[in-house]
């Protein structure tokens, strides 16, 4: 088949045409974002379903997918064509992650997908995607090296929160609720998305857009197409969705900057590659104190800010839960229980049974009282080792936020 090349008239270039200034340039880019965010999240829902999926919200992205690269050749943003060998390995990165969650699903469960698989809605679904794709790493790619130039470290740390900016709906936010909503939506959709977010930007840096789009695509396209998917709670999709990002941005900081930045000695690929790697094990720290703050490894730590357990703990001490079958509980036990939105660690004096069903009373040792009965379904875990003195500055910190709110 002989195809014809698509060009502009010959009287066209878009060299003729003025540069476009920074000032200018940032209110044409940021009016777009704010143009796009507004159709997709608050017009868009308002309408018919059909109207939403298949016509604004793909029409709203592939705009600013235009915007950007409309900036792009008018010279107020550029980027390099991607390596070939830099295309391959984002869609590798993706591949990875997805097997991730299958191998996760295969050892837990799976679930029947909720996206419908007629050939009709296939379709629609993949135009969906495919604008949504363009419009956030065609935005998140100008961001990114319009910032990159003063800062890398900036600009891939921006150019990460772009996905909570744009996908994140505005009444997620207020949908909270509880401490626990609080911890689900942070483990289970935000840290994931930050995570990928910040491998995607790196991506763009390196080569444009394209890269990015393959490696989210993957994941992507086995969610929306395959008729059963992982059925996984929010920390193992914490977990997962924020370790390979971790294992992709690593991978690419020691392997791909020096060819992806070749013939750039003003950028200094070393000396950023260096910056950003020692931001990122900060942010490796973090999410590890997250997974164990979360209970991921089987123990968690707890604050005691009272006195009731005196003289075994006191306020301050850091004590560490594990997780126990109420079966297993015995009496002299402390263990951790909620009850009205707080957490209680107490001591067991006396067990009952009550219809085949254990129910715990417990005590503080420096209390005179019992508490009330403690039914096993809200048994948290049992007390197995104590740090002293070491939780002073988390109880500061919840003091302050407490004043400030």
């Amino acid at each position: 088949m002989i195809t014809k090349r698509l060009s502009l008239p010959r009287w066209f270039s878009f060299s003729a045409l003025p540069r476009l200034s920074a000032g200018w340039g940032w209110g044409v880019f940021l009016a777009g974002l704010g143009t796009a965010y507004l159709l997709v999240h608050v017009l868009a829902p308002r309408l018919p379903a059909e109207w939403n999926v298949y016509l604004v919200t793909p029409l709203a992205w592939l705009a600013l997918a235009g915007q950007v690269w409309g900036l792009s050749r008018l010279g107020w943003v550029n980027w390099a064509a991607p390596a070939r060998r830099l295309l391959i390995t984002a869609a590798l990165i993706g591949l990875l992650q997805t097997a991730a969650f299958v191998m996760a699903g295969v050892l837990t469960r799976f679930g029947y997908s909720p996206y419908a698989h007629r050939l009709v809605a296939v379709i629609g679904n993949l135009w969906y995607l495919a604008a949504g794709l363009y419009g956030v790493e065609f935005a998140r790619a100008g961001l990114v090296h319009r910032l990159a130039g003063k800062s890398p470290l900036l600009a891939v740390g921006v150019g990460g929160l772009l996905s909570l900016a744009l996908l994140i709906p505005p009444g997620v936010w207020g949908s909270l609720r509880t401490p626990q909503q609080v911890l689900a939506l942070a483990g289970g959709r935000l840290l994931p998305l930050l995570a990928e977010g910040l491998l995607a930007a790196l991506l763009v840096w390196l080569g444009g857009p394209l890269p990015a789009m393959a490696y989210r695509a993957v994941w992507l396209l086995f969610e929306w197409l395959s008729p059963i998917l992982p059925d996984l709670n929010w920390l193992l999709t914490a977990f997962i969705g924020t370790l390979v990002p971790l294992f992709g941005f690593f991978y690419l900081q020691n392997s791909l900057p020096a060819e992806a930045t070749a013939g750039q000695e003003d950028q200094k690929p070393a000396a950023q590659s260096a910056s950003l790697n020692s931001w990122w094990w900060l942010a490796v720290v973090a999410l590890i104190g997250f997974w164990f703050n979360a209970g991921l490894f089987g123990v968690r730590p707890y604050v005691v800010s009272g006195f009731s357990m005196k003289p075994t703990f006191v306020a301050g001490d850091v004590v560490i839960i594990t997780r126990i079958d109420p079966a297993e509980v015995q009496v002299g036990d402390v263990i951790q229980f909620r009850r009205a939105n707080s957490y209680i660690v107490h001591r067991v004096v006396e067990i009952q049974e009550e219809n085949g069903r254990r129910v715990f009373i417990t005590q503080g040792d420096n209390n005179n009282v019992r508490d009330e009965p403690v039914p096993q379904e809200i048994v948290e875990g049992k007390v197995i080792r104590y740090i002293p003195q070491v939780g002073w500055p988390i109880i500061g910190l919840k003091k302050v936020i407490q004043w400030i709110f």
